[in-house]
């Protein structure tokens, strides 16, 4: 079980959005178990769960319509303090674990959650507050990745565009970020309106999806990308698939 976290010391990056389009697609089209992990008291995976794509199931359900199963991956809400012992309990049934943490870096339990995992995925903006809040953070990260290293653990941490507009500032915080030695992946989303239309039930590779949401090929295209690398550099290996 490979266990990835979505990150930032910054609110409104794009985190939810990250895993949404992740998960959906890794389970629905790549064939991992998945599980997500809402550890974040906003609430927001869970909340969409709940509210927008709950009642739709309902309806599909008493209508006869409904296929199953109704969602592509599990959701489940833990407190952070908690996350490793549930993790613990059903370690057998998933592939890939995606755990969405609050914005912050400052308590044990946050430091204990990021050290636990085998990828930390962290979105990253190009204004001046992202990219101050983005740098101290991946610094963070990389003393975990050096502690990590020493006694032999699984660890790595990657900054990822989340909503790119392909902004000069953006450029300028990829140079950057290479300058200081930090990963990044090459892979990205761009800031479309399809990807704020949130729901925990579709994968942004499955065609009719993309059409209700207005989403055009390349849309596929980037979404395959990004899976295809977080797959080559995170280690999902073909043996994780059952």
């Amino acid at each position: 079980m490979k266990i990835i976290c979505v990150a930032n010391q910054k609110g409104g990056i794009g985190k939810s959005t990250l895993i949404t389009v992740l998960a959906g697609a890794l389970a629905a089209d790549y064939g991992y178990r998945v599980l997500v992990v809402d550890a974040d008291s906003q609430q927001t995976l869970a909340g969409v769960r709940l509210t927008n794509d709950q009642p739709s199931v309902e309806l599909e359900r008493a209508a006869g319509t409904l296929t199953e199963p109704a969602f592509p991956y599990a959701l489940e809400s833990v407190g952070m303090g908690q996350v490793y012992d549930r993790l613990d309990e059903i370690s057998d049934d998933y592939d890939v674990v995606f755990i969405d943490v609050p914005g912050r870096s400052d308590d044990t339990a946050m430091i204990d959650v990021l050290s636990g995992a085998n990828v930390v995925l962290v979105p990253v903006g190009a204004s001046d507050a992202e990219r101050l809040a983005t740098i101290s953070f991946m610094q963070l990260l990389q003393e975990i990745s050096r502690l990590s290293r020493e006694q032999g653990l699984d660890f790595q941490f990657f900054g990822v565009h989340s909503h790119r507009t392909n902004l000069k500032e953006e450029k300028d915080m990829d140079e950057f970020t290479d300058a200081l030695g930090l990963p990044r992946l090459q892979a990205s989303l761009r800031q479309l309106g399809c990807y704020k239309r949130l729901s925990t039930r579709y994968s942004y590779l499955n065609p009719a999806y993309r059409r209700a949401v207005g989403a055009d090929a390349s849309v596929e295209a980037e979404v395959r990308a990004l899976c295809d690398e977080l797959i080559a550099r995170a280690g999902l290996t073909a043996e994780l698939v059952s």
